[in-house]
């Protein structure tokens, strides 16, 4: 068993943090001012990236990208056209190919979005809508590593209507009933809310993550009188959709970073572990990892 270790400082509760963050869309086109680029690059550069993935998967490394390092014809491939509008600065990062590693990437870039999000920064999750190649080449990605997502950052124009027409328009702030995402024993039989305590917490700021086109592919089973967590993805094995199951790796990971750095702030001892437990109707899902709470 492995615990999940803290790797970032916040000043706000990640609780908030994680219901203040949305995907924003529209920048001012405003470069990030010295200071608040210098704090980025810091965190990107000076963090272990310790997670609950890492005993199970390789290395991943990320940097702040800018737009003046992108020529004129460049920018024109940058991919996010109609998407992203405005940005002028990206994170950007590369995982060595692993079993975990796109678990493991969604895990971190997810935690530092919550630390852009801690600094006033807008961020918005891009796992199609890029020019891969292109982000690839401007962080020199090595042959063994790959570039699952990234995210622009900067200052929110709340004017531009955009953000608001697209969010509606992809449901954005819908969320899954908790009888559709979490459940004690099996999959048919729904986790009362009321009965979790202290884990209710915990939950809730998985439910509240964000997901490629809003899917919520998680799904959590928690054992009958126990406080062990499991951790699943809807998962089809279908050769068709093995895009989609890429994407929601990542969104696994992001579910897991919620569950992991808001039971560190409340003081919620536990271990992570991978163990796939034998379970009625998990045929449909893919097992990803586990949680055991110390008490």
């Amino acid at each position: 068993m492995d615990r999940g270790i803290k790797i970032m400082n916040f000043t706000k509760p990640i609780t908030d943090l994680i219901k203040e963050r949305t995907s924003v869309r529209s920048y001012t086109g405003k470069p990030l001012e010295n200071d608040v680029k210098e704090e980025l690059k810091h965190l990107l550069e000076n963090n272990s990236f310790n997670n609950p993935f890492s005993k199970f998967a390789s290395n991943v490394r990320f940097e702040l990208i800018t737009m003046s390092e992108f020529d004129p014809r460049e920018k024109r491939r940058l991919g996010t056209y109609g998407v992203i509008e405005g940005a002028q600065d990206f994170i950007v990062g590369a995982v060595e190919k692993s079993k975990y590693d796109r678990e493991q990437y969604g895990y971190i870039l997810e935690t530092i979005i919550l630390a852009a999000t801690d600094i006033g920064l807008g961020t918005c999750w891009l796992g199609g809508t890029f020019n891969r190649s292109l982000f690839s080449k401007k962080i020199n990605k090595k042959s063994d590593e790959h570039v699952p997502a990234i995210t622009p950052v900067g200052y929110w124009d709340k004017k531009n209507s955009r953000d608001v027409a697209i969010r509606s328009y992809i449901k954005a702030n819908k969320r899954f009933p908790w009888s559709h995402l979490f459940f004690e024993g099996n999959f048919t039989n729904p986790l009362i809310q009321e009965k979790t305590g202290e884990f209710s917490t915990l939950l809730q700021m998985v439910r509240l993550g964000p997901s490629a086109s809003n899917k919520q592919p998680w799904r959590i089973i928690k054992e009958v009188d126990k406080n062990i967590f499991h951790f699943y993805i809807v998962y089809s094995r279908s050769g068709n959709t093995q895009g989609y199951n890429m994407f929601r790796r990542l969104d696994i990971g992001i579910a897991v970073s919620h569950f992991n750095l808001s039971a560190q702030e409340l003081g919620i001892q536990g271990n992570w572990f991978i163990d796939e437990p034998d379970i009625l109707g998990s045929e449909d899902f893919l097992y990803i990892i586990s949680w055991k709470g110390d008490n």
